[in-house]
């Protein structure tokens, strides 16, 4: 053993990490998320050649002869054809199969460890400083493996992946390293999720964030809302096929809690009479306006900037209401008109995460969900007399029925099995798994209660009944409506302000400002789509002239430099080009070819020209967009 390896490899490493693993014999089992004891009694032994073996709970870890060979020979079975290659290990040990894998070129290693002894104990035989520092070798552990493992393999879209469980370590502890594999399985779906919902509605965003500046420069920030609800209830209400079931409650306790819906519940609500206080619309999609059409109750309408421009253009609608900030950097041509910060709503990959993440914001004692099945319940889709299902009353005809369209719905994605909160069997798919996760990762920070009546069991929130949580006594049932009451009159008087929110002559300035600074970018972004047109053609065709290619390389470069410099229209315009930013950052090559793929030289002259091509694109698309609003806002 080699107390300076200990040392040299902790160095390596983040502080944090290097603590937690420093620290890994003083931890306590609540410290890790893994059920099984962290640190048992164990003493390592030589093997029969002289190397360090180790024995748990009866169980051989590594070899007791040749724990090296056995190893190497591991490591030989492993595919490795020269090409960029991620090995994901679930355990490795005493870490002795990890310098056959780090003497091979362009690999990445990323050991994933519930057990931080094994890494203590592997930095005492080995010395990883080198391979630790260069990001060869990627430690995983302790709290948030999810997170890590999405760092770690950032940049890395398209290297195949190598699953490498650790034998003797699953023999000996198999439900820990099982976690871990559920864990890199989701997070690797659910990045596949976010880049195909990216570079699926980068258009459509943009375009709704400029559409909206004109209707949005007349609400008020959501920050208001922030802390407004203390000591009262707040129900949150998905549109889960289970709604309709819960309406009888919803109706028989509605004044002892503020009702915040999301939009896509909001025509089954109303025609049974339930009226919500606040109507959550994040969908970008024009279809979402429609859940909106006709409303005329008191509903206030709580507004992401990405949401569909045509719900805030609707003859008959709830037109005023709150907006929220957002992640792209084109909302911030209206929120430096703002006295304030907008303030963020957390969000999860659907309308029902943002909503329950609002309602802590807003300081509720107690937020319930309601109509959260994230299941296909009862063989529905979605919830009877949703907009979609209203929808095929036009569209029904003798070779398309209502019951086929519910069908297709139900196997558009792989179907999973989950459980109910009474051991019941529910059909899901991977989607609603993702929202089911976030909902259970943040259980312990928000004072969540599930009431949905049917659907998938939440782990870590609790589960109960509308009578259990709500008052039957008179007086207690006054003291609550009363309490209520006060954050309505509270909200509606934040509406009646007469003092604008936002300047929106400022909004006029900033938007002129960048239209006419997006005028002058173009021609820059276009000498750069000629040359890098002439530079992957001459590569292409493989005939490239050394006097002009490298002339126009040096013209590229200071382009480059032109056009990095200006930051601020750059990070506008990405919004417009993520499958281009994708290609080139994450290695999301759909638009790359196979001899693109195959040649580094052209690969690289092909990125060039596909950012170009789409920062031209976009400086169009976001000049005429923004023009068409300030026509509006004149």
């Amino acid at each position: 053993m080699n107390h300076s390896y200990l040392e040299k490899n902790l160095a390596a490493l983040p502080s944090q990490l290097a603590e937690l693993i420093q620290n890994s014999g003083n931890q306590s089992p609540k410290a890790n998320t893994f059920d099984s004891e962290i640190n048992p009694s164990y003493q390592l032994t030589k093997s029969k050649v002289g190397d360090p073996t180790l024995e748990l709970d009866g169980v051989w870890i590594h070899s007791r002869f040749d724990p090296k060979k056995e190893a190497e020979r591991f490591a030989t079975e492993l595919p490795h054809d020269g090409s960029e290659r991620i090995y994901l290990l679930f355990g490795a040990g005493l870490g002795y199969i990890i310098p056959y894998l780090i003497e091979r070129e362009k690999v990445t290693i990323i050991w994933m460890e519930p057990h931080t002894f094994f890494i203590s104990e592997a930095f005492q035989i080995f010395d990883f400083s080198k391979p630790l520092l260069e990001g060869k070798l990627v430690i995983i552990t302790g709290e948030g493996m999810e997170e890590q493992l999405s760092d770690a393999v950032k940049g890395k879209g398209t290297h195949p992946i190598s699953f490498v469980p650790h034998r003797g370590a699953w023999q000996w502890r198999e439900s820990d390293y099982i976690k871990l594999r559920y864990t890199a399985e989701q997070m690797f779906h659910k990045k596949d999720v976010n880049l195909a919902t990216l570079t699926r509605f980068e258009k459509i965003w943009a375009k709704n964030i400029c559409y909206n500046l004109p209707e949005l420069s007349k609400f008020r920030p959501v920050s208001v809302l922030f802390g407004i609800a203390e000591g009262i209830s707040i129900v949150v209400c998905g549109a889960g096929p289970s709604l309709s079931e819960s309406i009888p409650e919803l109706r028989k306790y509605r004044n002892q809690f503020l009702l915040l819906a999301v939009d896509t519940a909001l025509p089954i609500l109303t025609s049974f009479g339930v009226d919500p206080d606040l109507i959550f619309s994040v969908d970008p999609q024009a279809l979402n306006s429609q859940y909106l059409e006709d409303y005329t109750g008191n509903g206030i309408l709580i507004f992401d900037p990405t949401s569909t421009y045509l719900s805030l253009r609707l003859d008959k609608g709830p037109n005023k209401g709150f907006v929220t900030s957002s992640p792209f950097p084109l909302i911030g041509l209206l929120e430096r008109t703002g006295i304030s910060e907008i303030g963020s709503v957390p969000f999860g990959g659907s309308v029902s995460t943002n909503a329950a993440s609002l309602a802590t914001l807003m300081g509720a004692k107690s937020i319930y969900l309601v109509g959260q099945d994230l299941s296909f319940t009862k063989g529905l889709a979605h919830s009877k007399g949703a907009v979609l299902e209203e929808r095929l009353n036009y569209l029904e005809s003798r070779k398309f029925r209502r019951e086929k369209h519910n069908y297709k719905q139900l196997f558009a994605l792989p179907q999973k099995k989950v459980t109910g909160n009474l051991g019941e069997t529910y059909i899901t798919n991977e989607k609603m798994l993702i929202f089911k996760k976030w909902f259970e990762d943040h259980a312990k920070e928000n004072p969540w209660t599930n009431l949905t009546k049917f659907g998938a069991k939440l782990e870590g929130i609790s589960h109960s009944l509308f009578e259990k949580e709500f008052a039957s006594n008179e007086n207690e049932i006054k003291i609550q409506t009363n309490l209520v009451q006060s954050v309505r009159n509270q909200i509606q008087s934040q509406l009646k302000t007469e003092n604008s929110f936002f300047d929106r002559k400022q909004l006029v300035s900033e938007i002129k400002s960048t239209t006419e600074s997006l005028l002058d970018f173009v021609s820059t972004v276009k000498r750069g789509l000629t040359v890098s047109e002439r530079i992957y053609n001459q590569i292409k065709r493989n005939q490239i002239n050394p006097k002009t290619f490298s002339e126009d390389i040096k013209q590229m470069d200071a382009i480059d430099e032109q056009v990095s410099g200006k930051k601020g229209l750059n990070e506008i315009l990405s919004l417009g080009i993520q499958r281009v930013i994708l290609t080139i950052t994450e290695g999301y090559d759909d638009n790359l070819t196979l001899e693109e793929k195959e040649n580094p030289r052209l690969a690289v002259a092909k990125k060039s020209l596909l950012l170009y091509e789409g920062l031209y694109a976009s400086v169009q698309s976001t000049k005429r967009m923004l023009t068409k609003s300030l026509y509006r806002l004149l």
